[in-house]
């Protein structure tokens, strides 16, 4: 006889139909395991009224697994500390690192936002105000505990866990669940975000076996990503345009990975004899001190085969000696007064907020200026909207022309496309009962869905916001 205790259910309480704020909640065993504790992001006023809502009590998690350092996988840990609760944080070695970077720099930056938004609104009595302090974050990284690849974790004498690397990022991995049942052992499947087969830096993730149930994210469930060499070459030819018309380029780039990629990237461009001489910025705090975790870890086995090889070589392979790192506010600043043509990364990533955001009010004007975007761009945000060709935006909330060139190079994606999901997909051996699609679209899940189906799979779920499923049939 099995009492109420063995219940397996996951609920969806983030990333369900969106592709930001991934929060999925467990009940087994008499546990409550959240699955990542992310930040929505996307439009300011939106942001701040579905980032403030919880579909559960934080004092009642008994602890958190944690995917990865992107904020939308774990940007609202601070919240769950500011509000009585006090669970431990699961992740890899390398996560709990660069968590705590992630974490303190999105107080930070949020802090100074609502800030420099007040003093613009002053004579409006527009207020806003933070999610959450810098000791809030502080109370989150206290609570992180790491856990190597393929380490079992056991919660009680029915419920253990494993991460199991993704291949997405550095650090970052897939979430196993094992919990005993009325109907036996099952096994639940997290992929978090999932890696590419062929990626610039990371491993491919290798499908494990014996899945249950498989929760995976369909970001690109309905596109296919552009090639590297392409993308190398447009990248080159955006900076030959930029240089001989002395324009800049801004690249809101995520500080974890993303940035990393471009570096690599631009440091292959820089060993073509005929590539241009044009200054790099990193304006990033936050992207410079991830930066140095990533040189640390160059040689680890979580990067590829070929990675590793070139980093033997080159053994700066992420620039330091010709990116110069912008750490104060006043060289920041300093930048927008320099003539002729740069290339500047900054976060965030979809334009959000930081400090790209300075960069961009102020040569948002200007014809020679390229907004190069790197990265996926949620429905609402700025760069998303930038990316559909509006031709006038606001920035802390005032009106702004769209003058300058808005460029995409979608290889830059350390999401799984269509083609990798599907291979990961069919990798699974056997194949698992249901399939939950999260941290997608509508319209992105659906046509993979689609897709599934025509390759003879069933039981293809599509969570909505709240929706509870029983795991234990």
């Amino acid at each position: 006889m099995v009492d109420k205790n063995s219940e397996f259910s996951i609920t969806f309480c983030g990333a369900a139909g969106e592709v930001t704020g991934s929060r999925h909640l467990i009940k087994t065993g008499g546990l409550l395991l959240l699955l990542d504790c992310g930040m929505f992001q996307g439009h300011r006023v939106e942001s701040i009224e579905k980032n403030k809502k919880f579909l559960f009590k934080p004092g009642d998690i008994d602890a958190i697994l944690l995917s990865h350092g992107h904020i939308d996988h774990c940007g609202a840990l601070p919240m769950i500390y500011r509000r009585e609760g006090n669970p431990p944080v699961y992740c890899t070695p390398a996560t709990k690192e660069i968590c705590s970077i992630m974490l303190m720099d999105s107080a930070r930056l949020q802090e100074a936002d609502a800030k420099f938004f007040n003093k613009i609104h002053a004579r409006k009595s527009i207020k806003i105000e933070p999610l959450y302090e810098e000791k809030d974050a502080h109370a989150a990284i206290e609570n992180l505990k790491s856990a190597e690849y393929n380490e079992t974790l056991i919660f009680n004498e029915t419920v253990s866990a494993r991460f199991l690397d993704a291949g997405h990022v550095l650090g970052s991995s897939m979430i196993q669940i094992d919990a005993r049942t009325s109907a036996g052992t099952r096994r639940l499947l997290y992929t978090g975000d999932l890696g590419r087969r062929k990626s610039l830096l990371m491993n491919p993730p290798s499908p494990p076996p014996g899945a249950d149930w498989l929760v995976i994210e369909s970001t690109y469930g309905s596109r296919i990503h552009d090639s590297a060499e392409d993308a190398r070459n447009r990248l080159f030819e955006i900076i030959k345009r930029a240089v001989r018309e002395k324009g800049k380029i801004l690249i809101p780039s995520f500080a974890l990975e993303r940035t990393q990629e471009i570096i690599f990237v631009l440091d292959n461009l820089r060993h073509r004899s005929d590539f241009p001489d044009i200054p790099i910025y990193l304006d990033s705090p936050m992207a410079v001190s991830i930066t140095k975790i990533f040189n640390r870890y160059s040689r680890s086995p979580c990067f590829d085969a070929e990675f590793r090889k070139y980093a033997e070589i080159d053994n700066d392979p992420f620039g330091f000696e010709y990116v110069k790192f912008v750490h104060s506010k006043e060289e920041s600043q300093s930048l927008n007064d320099r003539p002729g043509s740069m290339i500047i990364i900054s976060a965030s990533g979809m334009l959000e907020g930081g400090r790209v955001l300075h960069h961009l009010r102020n040569n948002i004007a200007n014809e020679n200026t390229t907004v190069l975007l790197v990265g996926y761009q949620a429905e609402g945000a700025l760069g998303r909207r930038l990316q559909d060709g509006v031709k006038k935006v606001k920035i802390f909330g005032i009106e702004h022309e769209v003058f300058c060139r808005v460029e995409t190079l979608n290889v830059f994606s350390s999401h799984a496309d269509k083609e990798d999901i599907i291979a990961f997909i069919t990798g699974l051996n056997p194949a698992p009962k249901k399939i939950f699609l999260v941290h997608g679209d509508n319209h992105s899940r659906s046509a993979l869905t689609e897709e599934l189906k025509s390759r003879g799979f069933q039981n293809i779920m599509l969570p909505e916001l709240g929706q509870t499923y029983n795991l234990i049939e």
